[in-house]
């Protein structure tokens, strides 16, 4: 499995916009890794995670070829997660030429958000339309397409919109997505005993600024209780690679900042291009 970090910020962005905070102009002038588009992943070459505002710029940045893009899988509703309009842009033949169907994962809250934001700006009503066929997943769920595996979990975050976590699998590797969320909840922690990881990302949007913060989203110290949490569960070694990822600015840190927080902990800082190879 081939994992690609297409985007590693929080719903702003860094540089956010209109901001004039100091992360954000140190930002600017620095780029490289502190320039960070909205999180999203790319798996193998055939499966995107979240598909938010930054998607044509990832596209084109990242070479992505979305006619080979078979599923989409969605952690939850929030516009810097879901960007419903680019969908439009399927319909055949008065946009696109296309035949190729793709599946959606997600909550039902997904799906009532892409039909809203869709027949908002057109006279589309249903996905299938689209050539999409929406596959709806919950918590505690195990759902298989062809080699393709995900375990679904609920996130701590967005009260009401059915925010989830995944865990991917594909060719006996498991790559656990945990951005938006806070410290999970124990029922969450339950189904994780026995999982065997070999990739994590957690959530990391408060930085260095509120480094306990643990509900909705976390902070520094928080990042450190959820790694060892899996290392208590089983689900990792101290050797698995683990990242911190979705950064806010308003985290107050620099991704240098971040490496030197850290480092000593054994803990990686995810940017936007990153390839990890499992």
């Amino acid at each position: 499995m081939k994992v690609t970090f297409l985007g590693t910020a929080a719903a702003e962005g860094i540089p956010a916009l209109w901001c004039e905070c100091e992360v954000c102009r140190k930002a600017q002038q620095q780029r490289d890794r502190d320039l960070r588009r909205r999180c999203a992943y790319l798996i193998d070459s055939d499966t995107l995670v979240d598909f938010g505002p930054d998607i044509f710029w990832q596209c084109t940045e990242f070479n992505i070829d979305l006619t080979r893009i078979d599923r989409i899988v969605f952690t939850h509703a929030h516009s810097d997660h879901l960007n419903g309009i680019e969908f439009i842009w399927r319909r055949t033949p008065w946009f696109s030429t296309l035949r190729h169907r793709i599946k959606v994962f997600g909550s039902p809250a997904i799906f009532a958000r892409m039909l809203s934001q869709i027949t908002m700006d057109s006279s589309i009503y249903q996905l299938s339309d689209l050539l999409i066929d929406p596959v709806e997943v919950r918590h505690g769920q195990t759902t298989d397409d062809g080699d393709f595996e995900l375990l679904t979990l609920n996130a701590d975050h967005a009260p009401g919109l059915e925010p989830q976590v995944h865990v991917i699998g594909r060719n006996g590797k498991r790559f656990f997505i945990a951005n938006d969320t806070g410290f999970l909840r124990e029922e969450s922690w339950e189904l994780l005993k026995g999982v065997k990881l070999d990739l994590v990302e957690i959530d990391c949007t408060c930085g260095l600024r509120t480094p306990d913060c643990d509900r909705g989203h976390q902070g520094v110290n928080s990042v450190l209780a959820f790694r060892d949490r899996l290392l208590e569960l089983g689900c990792i070694t101290p050797e698995t690679p683990v990242y911190a990822n979705h950064f806010s600015h308003n985290g107050g840190a620099l991704h240098a900042d971040l490496e030197a927080f850290f480092a000593p902990h054994r803990i990686r800082v995810a940017y936007d291009g990153l390839t990890v190879e499992l």
